[in-house]
């Protein structure tokens, strides 16, 4: 199919907005960006680009898919149906699923069924050890082959040292890349909020930052000898971004991203009790999110994930500290980046880089060029609607998302190699 799509702002891979353009697709890749209209197949769909926004190839470094088990074939559809409907046109999915993506046979099942459902760009992350135990290293470099984009454990940590460092060495000589989640097993173990002050007051088991921190400093510590190239997922503390600065100022082979869910609330937010937001790392202070803010504008932060998290209501409706962690956020995501953008103050050509250019950088090790790709994803971000996203409008399995406000601006086409495969 040849798309024309006119008057539509772009956001380019320049991490810069270009009004009123015109441009014509055909064969999966952009011809041209047009001036006029005399040399297009007549009989290409005309799309009115008229207040939507072009966002190239959104990369969420952090998902869960849930479990790629034949008997969760219909909570598979409905989360890369709700990906595609958020415009997330690349999606990591990380390997804590049932069962664990720990064999080739597993990661390419995956990608599979989830081309099956939709042609979106399914990312898994294999498991750095058998079962995401800790004890025995998966076969990597089988996983990779087989399609994994890189290695996690997910939350779980390894606390075997030795067990760590030869992951480390594994994926140095093979160029792997580890994306990391710091947590450390003690001290992060049953903690439901950020340790403080709020969490004693509510009779809540507080989870200390150091849990955070002392992962950070080891990780550095093996990647800064060994090599290894390495990727912190969701971070959440002050001194951890400071740790990270640093290191990367010493040419450490390090990146990062903050879950959006850090940048929407802080721990202030659990008072009350509600259980939509007990997230996993917990919300931190107004200092660590303040820390975060600036992490972004000053490039310490590479990344903003999505931290997708489809959790059933039932398992939400429960007490704080007995319910499931996580939410709903992908057919949020993008919105949400807008209203941060206005609430803060912040360029939004810096936020939409971090979603799309940089995570897509990380991941494949190469800039993402609109212009000249091959097939081309991205999708159409129409600023003109206001919607809120109650539980019938929104296609994910969990509805599950920590707040009611209207949200001012929506996605409106998803297209993936050249095709729509998306309409609002």
């Amino acid at each position: 199919m040849k798309y024309l799509i006119k008057n539509i702002n772009v956001f380019d891979s320049n991490s810069e907005i270009q009004t009123n353009q015109n441009i014509y697709i055909s064969k999966g890749k952009i011809e041209n960006f047009l001036h006029n209209e005399n040399n297009i197949d007549k009989k290409c769909q005309i799309i009115d680009g008229t207040n939507k926004l072009l966002v190239p190839v959104i990369t969420d470094l952090y998902s869960n898919l849930k479990t790629p088990g034949e008997e969760h074939r219909s909570i598979l559809d409905q989360e890369i149906s709700a990906a595609i409907a958020g415009g997330v046109t690349n999606v990591c999915c990380h390997p804590a699923t049932d069962p664990v993506l720990d064999e080739p046979s597993l990661i390419k099942n995956l990608i599979s069924k989830a081309n099956k459902i939709f042609p979106i760009n399914i990312k898994p992350f294999a498991a750095i050890t058998k079962n995401l135990a800790g004890e025995q290293l998966s076969e990597m470099k089988e996983l990779f082959d087989a399609g994994a984009i890189g290695f996690s454990q997910a939350e779980q940590p390894i606390i075997d040292t030795k067990v760590l460092l030869r992951a480390f060495e594994y994926a140095k000589t093979f160029g792997f890349t580890l994306f990391l989640r710091p947590a450390e097993n003690y001290l992060s173990k049953n903690t439901y909020a950020n340790e403080s002050s709020i969490a004693t007051r509510l009779g809540l088991k507080g989870s200390n930052r150091n849990s955070e921190i002392i992962e950070i400093l080891k990780y550095l510590a093996l990647s800064k000898d060994i090599g290894t190239k390495i990727h912190l997922s969701k971070i959440s503390c002050r001194e951890s971004l400071e740790i990270i600065e640093k290191a990367k100022n010493a040419n450490i082979n390090v990146t990062c991203d903050v879950s959006i869910n850090q940048l929407l609330f802080n721990e202030q937010d659990i008072d009350g009790y509600n259980s939509n937001y007990h997230l996993v790392p917990p919300l931190r202070s107004k200092i660590d999110q303040k820390e975060i803010f600036n992490s972004i504008q000053n490039d310490v932060i590479d990344a903003i994930s999505s931290d997708h998290c489809p959790v059933d209501l039932d398992k939400k409706m429960l007490p704080f500290e007995e319910s499931e962690p996580g939410a709903s956020s992908f057919e949020t995501f993008l919105p949400l980046i807008f209203k941060i953008a206005q609430d803060h103050q912040i360029n939004i050509t810096k936020l939409l880089s971090k979603i799309s250019l940089e995570p897509y950088k990380i991941l494949n090790n190469k800039k993402y060029d609109l212009k000249k790709c091959s097939n081309i994803d991205f999708c159409l971000y129409d600023e003109s609607l206001s919607w809120i996203p109650s539980q019938s409008l929104i296609k994910t399995s969990g509805k599950n998302i920590p707040f009611e406000y209207e949200l001012q601006g929506r996605v409106s086409h998803t297209f993936v190699d050249g095709e729509k495969i998306y309409e609002l």
